[in-house]
Parts: structure tokens; C-alpha cells; sequence
């Protein structure tokens, strides 16, 4: 019995479909392999020691979908890279996770990471990278956690962020942005921008975050010293400023006692003196005499009957 002829086709159709798939997979592991080759290269990587022969799913720091055979997470804090980021790095069109962390990377970010669209960790804090924050990262719309922290980044931070509308994680501590922070309409739960030369009132959505996420920095309202130079609470930035006059409450306490007691002291001595003197001053009752009616003073007759004596009586 001959195998119909649509039986035939579908199975060739399926093989071709096996066939395509698995090629377009190999395809996009060499493509990422090579992406990786050159990130290796550019940064001095010499530390990781990738067996060139094998898988890159089979290499440190690289993570691969079991299913796909494609990178979704590169991890490689730390590694002493320095140098730029190659322009290769766009072509892990599955990447999840980016983290470079904690590694000597300068210059700019390179514009390709704008078109790996599944990102949703990038992670580039303690690294050297400068300019302004480039605009291409506001495209990734899938972007859950971004730490740019302690780099040397400057310029504003851009409006542009509201973009991110799953961000929960922004850390822009210890760069050089200058400028005010813009009105974020984001379900941010984490957000730093502390160590900054940032200038203005903290807007109202991020009033409710620590003060500690803005010290450092010129800012006011929110946790710190609202703009009208009266405390909103305990601050970061207005940490110092608290505490001066914590301690001027306690001085200003300890004086007016110290006053109270003086005045007190003096009162009470003022008292005692005013006391002590009008003792002084009071004038001692004299004795007088007084003549007992009846008799006759011996100053007024020259002699004195016999058997008759002068009484004097004593008159108080």
C-alpha cells in the first residue's frame, strides 16, 4: 500500500520545520557565542577561563534556557574588567539579567543594550561609566530593577524614566547629577539618589521614601528639611542640620536652668541682706523714769525727809 501523498507532505513539512528550528537555534547560540568572545576581548578578560570548545551555556557566569539553548543571564561581578563595553552585547537577544557589577568598566553605555528588549535586570553599579544616562535604556520597557549606583554619571535625570512603567528598583546614588528630580509616576519601592549635586523639592510621590535615599544632596521636602527651612523630620541631608539643633535645644535647656538657678540664688541672698539689716537698724527701747505721783523728785527740793526715800519706777 503506498503512503498517501498529504500523509508525505506533512511529515516533510515537519522535518523542515525540525530542521529550520533547530538551525535558527544554533544560529542565535554562535551569534552569542561570538557576542561573548568579544565582550571577553574588549574588557581583559583573561580571568575567564572559557573552554572555548564547549557550550556557552557550559561557561562561568553565563546561564542559558534549558529549553531554547539561549543565554538569559550573564553574571560576571567583579571579574577586574576595565576598558568599554563592546558593541556586541545587543545580540543576546534573550538576556534577562546583566550584571557587571563591581568591576573598573568606563566610558559610555554601548547603545545595542537599547535592543535587548527582554531585559529586565540590569545591574552596572561601582564601575567608572560616564556621561549623561542615555536615553536608548528608557526602550526597555520590560526593565524591573536598574542600579546605575557609584559611577560617574552626569547631566539630569531624565523624565524619559516614567517610561519603565515596571520599574520597582532605581538606584542613582554616588554619581554627578545635577538638576531637580522630576515628577516619577513609577511603582518604585527601592530609590536612591543620595550623594548627588541635586537641587529642589522632593516630589511628593517620593516623600514617603527614607531620608537616607537623599542625603547628600541639596534637596528639600519630603523626609528632609522642607523648602521653607523648617524640619519635616529626621533626614539625611538634614541630618546634620537635626542634630545641630537637637543640641541647641539641650544648650538652650541647660542655660535657662543655669539662669533660673542664679536668679533664685540671687533673690534669696537679697532677702537675707535686706533681713540682716533691718535688724540692724531697729532702735533698742530707752529707759526712762517716771515719778511716782505723790513724791517729789530729788532734783526738785535740795534734801530728802528722814525715813522718806525717792522710788523710782522704771517706765519701758
Amino acid at each position: 500500500m503506498k503512503p498517501r501523498p498529504t500523509l508525505l507532505v506533512s511529515i516533510a513539512f515537519f522535518v523542515f520545520l525540525s530542521l529550520n528550528s533547530l538551525s535558527t537555534v544554533e544560529s542565535d547560540l554562535a551569534s552569542e557565542r561570538a557576542a561573548l568572545i568579544t565582550l571577553r576581548d574588549a574588557v581583559g578578560g583573561r580571568s575567564l577561563l572559557w573552554n572555548l570548545s564547549e557550550s556557552p551555556c557550559q561557561w562561568m557566569g553565563v546561564f542559558c534556557d534549558q529549553k531554547n539553548s539561549t543565554v538569559v543571564y550573564l553574571k560576571l561581578p567583579g571579574k577586574g574588567f576595565s576598558g568599554h563595553l563592546p558593541v556586541a552585547l545587543g545580540n543576546l537577544t534573550s538576556l534577562q539579567t546583566l550584571s557587571l557589577r563591581f568591576n573598573a568598566l568606563s566610558g559610555p553605555i554601548p547603545a545595542d543594550i537599547g535592543d535587548i528588549i527582554s531585559l529586565r535586570n540590569l545591574y552596572l553599579q561601582g564601575n567608572f561609566f560616564s556621561g549623561e544616562i542615555p536615553e536608548f535604556l528608557f526602550k526597555l520597557k520590560n526593565l524591573v530593577r536598574l542600579n546605575l549606583a557609584n559611577n560617574n554619571f552626569s547631566g539630569v535625570i531624565s523624565p524619559s524614566f516614567n517610561n519603565l512603567t515596571r520599574l520597582d528598583t532605581l538606584y542613582l546614588e554616588g554619581n554627578q547629577l545635577t538638576g531637580s528630580i522630576p515628577d516619577l509616576n513609577l511603582p518604585l519601592g527601592q530609590f536612591n539618589v543620595s550623594l548627588n549635586n541635586l537641587t529642589g523639592p522632593i516630589p511628593q510621590k517620593l516623600s514617603t521614601m527614607p531620608a537616607s535615599a537623599f542625603q547628600g544632596t541639596l534637596l528639600c521636602g519630603g523626609p528632609l528639611v522642607s523648602c521653607n527651612g523648617t524640619s519635616n523630620g529626621d533626614s539625611g541631608g538634614g541630618d546634620k542640620l537635626s542634630g545641630v539643633a537637637n543640641a541647641g535645644i539641650v544648650i538652650g535647656c541647660v542655660i535657662g536652668f543655669l539662669l533660673i538657678v542664679l536668679i533664685l540664688i540671687f533673690l534669696c541672698r537679697r532677702k537675707r541682706e535686706r533681713k540682716e539689716a533691718g535688724s540692724k537698724g531697729v532702735e533698742q527701747p530707752r529707759e526712762r523714769e517716771a515719778e511716782i505721783p505723790g513724791e517729789k523728785a530729788a532734783g526738785r527740793s535740795g534734801n530728802v525727809r528722814a525715813g522718806q526715800t525717792g522710788a523710782v519706777v522704771k517706765i519701758k
